[in-house]
C-alpha cells in the first residue's frame, strides 16, 4: 500500500511538476495542516517602494533559493460575469478588498433623517424682510420663520394678527387636532413619513455601496489570477472552464519584475472524498536577502513578443517595481501603433483587396473548424477544389487537375509506413544513431534473430516492440524480451516491424515521453523545400518508466489509443523550461540535433526513386503536380539527450496542434498558397530545414 505522501504525489503529480522535487514534502506537509506560515518570515510594507502594499522579508530573515514553501489562501473566487453581485451581498469582502487593492474609503453617508428634516436656519435678508413687515425685532422675525419653515407670509400672520384672535385660532386648532388625533390620521402620517425616510435611506446606503463595487470592479483586474480545470458534462464530455481568483493579502502584495526572486503558482489540493481546495504557492527561486522586496512575473508565459509583454504591464500599472520606468515606456508603445496607423491611412484601397476566393475541400474535421483565412471558401466536391486536404490515401492521380494542389507527395508511404521508412533508412544510411534497429518481420526475419541472439548477453536491454506496419494510436503495439513470441508474428495476419526497444531513455519527471513535430514538405522537385513548425506537442506516459513490468502500457506508451486512459499533454514551452532545469541541458541543441535527422530522413526519400523514395521511376504525370505533404514525426531523446526518430506519420491529427496554436491550419495553408496573402507572417512559425 503506498503511503499517503505516494498518493499525494501521485494524484498531483502535473501540478507539481511546476515546483521544485525538494519542496513537495515540505508542500504535502503544510497542505495537510492547512499551515499558512508565511508571516513567519516575510511582512507587508505599505508606501514603500509601492503606493500600495508589498511584500518583503523580515529585516532578521532571509530566503535561500528553493529552501521554503508557503500557501496563500485565495481570498475571493469569482468570475467577471457575477463579480459586482457577489460583493453587493458581501459587505464584509467589500471591506477585506478595499484594504487589499489599497482603495481609498468612500465615506459612509450620516445615519439621519432625510436632509428635509434637518433645520435649515432663515437667511438674513427675510429675517429683515419679516422684522420690517411686522415691526417687531429681528430675533422675533427669525423665531417666526423658523416656527413657519420660512414661509414668509405665515410668519408675518403669525407676528402681526390680534392677539385675542390669536387665542381663539389656537383654541380652534386644537380642537380640529383633537378630533384628528382620534380618528388615527396621524399615526399613519407619521408611519408614512418613516417609511419613506428608511426608503430614503437604503437609497443612499445602496447609491454608496455601488459606488465601492465599482471601485473594487474596476482595480480588480490588477489583482484577479486564473487557472483552468475541467467538467464533466451530461453527455460525459468534458468541458473547460476558467476560474478567476485573488490571492490573500499576502500574495496580492508580490510586485512584478521581469527578473523576479519568488514564483507564485495555484495549486489545487485535492482532499479525496472531501473535496478540492484552492491555494497558492510561493517559493523562492533566487536567495533573497533580509528586508528585500518580493518579485514574481505577472506575465504570462505565452507572451513572446517584447512589446505584447510591455502592453500587458499596464493592466497592473501599480504592482510593477519599477512604476516610473514602465510609465516611460507608453511612447514605445504610442509611437509605432501611430506610424502604423498613418502607414494603413495611406494605403491605396487596391492594396488592401484580398485575393478571390481559394476553394478548399477537406475532410478533415479540425481544418473545417480552424481555417479561418478570409479568402477561404470551402467545396464539398474535390473536383471543385483548388487545394485538396484529405486524410484518405489518393488511388488515381490522374484525376487531379493541373490547377489543383493536394496534400500528399506520390509514394510519401516510402516514410509514412514503418517497414518502408526502415528500408528506405537502412538502404541510406545502415544502422545510424538516430534510428533503431528495425527489421520487417515478413522479409528480414534471419536478420531479426540474428540481431537478438547477439545481444542474448545482455538480457536486461535486448527487449524489442513489435508494431503493425500501418497502424497507429497504440493499437497492436507488444514489448517483450521473448524471441519466440517476436518470430510468431510471422504468423499473424497482420504484418509487422520489430524495432528495438529504446531502454534508457530520456524522462520527464520519472516518466517516458515523445514529441511529436509537423513537418510541411512544399515541394521535392527541383530540390527539397522543406520545413519544421516551431510548435511541437509533448506527450508522457501516464506512470513512471518501470522496465521491470513490460505489460504496463501506462508506464511506456505515450501515445492515445482506445484503451481506458488517457495520456497526458504538455505545451512545448512548458516542457521546455522544466526538461531544462531537471536536466540542466540547453534545448536549443537538442532542437538542432532533432531538426537534422528530420531532414536526414527527407533527404533519403527524396533521393531514392520509388519505391523506395519519392522520386519518379520514369518522367511522367507525377512531375507536374503540384502537391505538399504535411507529416507528424515522432522523436523520443535517449538518457544522452540525442534525438531517435520513431516514426513518421501520414496526414496526422491536427485537432491538439490547433488548440495549442489556433493560427496552425491557416500558418500551413499560408505557407503552401500565396494567394492568401500571409506567406511571409506564417513563415514565421517554422523553421526551415
Amino acid at each position: 500500500m503506498s503511503s499517503a505522501f505516494e498518493s499525494f504525489v501521485t494524484v498531483h503529480q502535473y501540478q507539481l511538476s511546476s515546483i521544485p522535487e525538494e519542496l513537495w514534502q515540505p508542500l504535502f506537509i503544510k497542505l495537510g495542516e492547512d499551515y499558512l506560515d508565511a508571516g513567519t518570515f516575510v511582512e507587508l510594507h505599505h508606501g514603500d517602494p509601492m503606493k500600495g502594499y508589498s511584500l518583503h522579508t523580515k529585516a532578521d530573515k532571509t530566503l535561500k533559493k528553493h529552501s521554503e514553501i508557503f500557501l496563500v489562501d485565495h481570498a475571493w473566487t469569482t468570475s467577471p460575469d457575477t463579480a459586482k453581485e457577489e460583493l453587493r451581498l458581501n459587505p464584509s469582502l467589500i471591506d477585506r478588498l478595499e484594504n487589499l487593492m489599497n482603495i481609498e474609503p468612500v465615506n459612509a453617508p450620516v445615519d439621519s433623517d432625510d436632509e428635509d428634516d434637518d433645520e435649515v436656519k432663515p437667511a438674513d435678508e427675510l429675517i429683515q424682510l419679516v422684522a420690517s413687515q411686522a415691526n417687531v425685532s429681528e430675533k422675533e422675525a427669525r423665531e417666526a420663520l423658523t416656527a413657519e419653515n420660512n414661509e414668509v407670509v405665515n410668519a408675518i400672520m403669525r407676528l402681526t394678527v390680534d392677539p385675542e384672535a390669536k387665542a381663539e385660532a389656537d383654541r380652534l386648532e386644537d380642537q380640529v387636532m383633537g378630533q384628528i388625533l382620534a380618528s388615527g390620521k396621524p399615526q399613519e402620517k407619521e408611519d408614512k413619513e418613516n417609511q419613506e425616510k428608511l426608503k430614503r435611506r437604503e437609497e443612499r446606503e445602496k447609491a454608496w455601496i455601488d459606488q465601492r463595487v465599482e471601485q473594487i470592479y474596476q482595480r480588480m483586474w490588477s489583482y484577479l489570477q486564473t487557472y483552468t480545470y475541467s467538467i464533466l458534462q451530461q453527455d460525459g464530455q468534458p468541458i473547460s472552464q476558467t476560474a478567476w481568483y485573488i490571492t490573500d493579502e499576502v500574495g496580492s502584495a508580490l510586485c512584478h519584475s521581469s527578473d523576479p526572486n519568488v514564483v507564485c503558482l495555484p495549486f489545487i489540493f485535492s482532499r479525496g472524498a472531501s473535496g478540492m481546495i484552492p491555494y497558492s504557492v510561493i517559493f523562492p527561486i533566487k536567495d533573497i536577502g533580509a528586508g528585500e522586496i518580493l518579485t514574481c512575473d505577472l506575465v504570462p508565459k505565452s507572451i513572446q513578443r517584447e512589446s505584447d509583454r510591455l502592453a500587458y504591464l499596464f493592466a497592473f500599472e501599480d504592482r510593477v517595481l519599477l512604476d516610473d520606468e514602465l510609465q516611460s515606456k507608453r511612447d514605445e508603445l504610442i509611437k509605432p501603433f501611430q506610424a502604423e496607423l498613418e502607414k494603413l491611412k495611406k494605403k491605396d484601397k487596391d492594396n488592401t483587396k484580398t485575393y478571390k476566393n481559394v476553394v478548399i475541400y477537406t475532410d478533415v474535421p479540425s481544418v473545417q473548424q480552424f481555417l479561418k483565412l478570409s479568402n477561404v471558401k470551402f467545396a464539398d466536391d474535390p473536383a471543385k477544389a483548388n487545394i485538396i486536404w484529405t486524410s484518405h490515401e489518393v488511388q488515381n492521380w490522374d484525376t487531379l487537375q493541373p490547377q489543383q494542389m493536394i496534400n500528399q507527395l506520390p509514394n510519401e508511404q516510402c516514410i509514412t509506413s514503418k517497414q518502408n521508412l526502415a528500408a528506405l533508412i537502412q538502404n541510406t544510411f545502415g544502422f545510424p544513431a538516430w534510428y533503431l534497429p528495425t527489421y520487417n518481420i515478413m522479409t528480414q526475419l534471419s536478420e531479426f534473430v540474428g540481431d537478438f541472439l547477439s545481444r542474448e548477453k545482455d538480457s536486461k536491454t535486448n527487449i524489442w516492440i513489435t508494431k503493425p506496419w500501418n497502424m497507429s494510436h497504440g493499437f497492436g503495439l507488444d514489448i517483450t524480451r521473448n524471441l519466440a513470441e517476436i518470430v510468431r508474428q510471422y504468423d499473424n495476419p497482420m504484418p509487422k516491424i520489430a524495432q528495438h526497444y529504446l531502454t534508457s531513455p530520456c524522462l520527464y519527471n520519472g516518466k517516458k515521453f515523445d514529441l511529436r513535430y509537423f513537418v510541411l514538405v512544399r515541394h521535392t522537385k527541383p530540390h527539397l523545400a522543406a520545413c519544421v513548425y516551431n510548435m511541437f506537442l509533448t506527450r508522457l506516459a501516464n506512470k513512471k518508466y518501470d522496465l521491470e513490468n513490460l505489460d504496463d502500457h501506462e508506464s511506456h506508451l505515450t501515445i492515445k489509443n482506445h484503451s481506458n486512459y488517457q495520456m497526458t499533454q504538455l505545451d512545448c514551452k512548458s516542457f521546455i523550461h522544466n526538461i531544462e532545469k531537471q536536466h540542466n541541458i540547453k534545448w536549443d541543441s537538442v532542437q538542432k540535433d532533432i531538426h537534422a535527422v528530420i531532414k536526414n530522413v527527407l533527404i533519403a526519400a527524396t533521393n531514392a526513386s520509388e519505391p523506395l523514395g519519392v522520386l519518379p521511376g520514369k518522367e511522367g504525370d507525377s512531375n507536374k503536380l503540384s502537391a505538399f505533404g504535411i507529416y507528424g514525426v515522432d522523436i523520443m531523446l535517449t538518457d544522452n539527450f540525442k534525438p531517435i526518430i520513431i516514426e513518421v506519420n501520414f496526414s496526422p491529427d491536427c485537432t491538439e496542434a490547433c488548440q495549442y496554436d489556433s493560427e496552425f491550419v491557416n500558418n500551413i495553408f499560408s505557407v503552401v498558397d500565396n494567394r492568401f496573402g500571409q506567406t511571409e507572417k506564417a513563415l514565421n512559425a517554422f523553421t526551415a530545414l
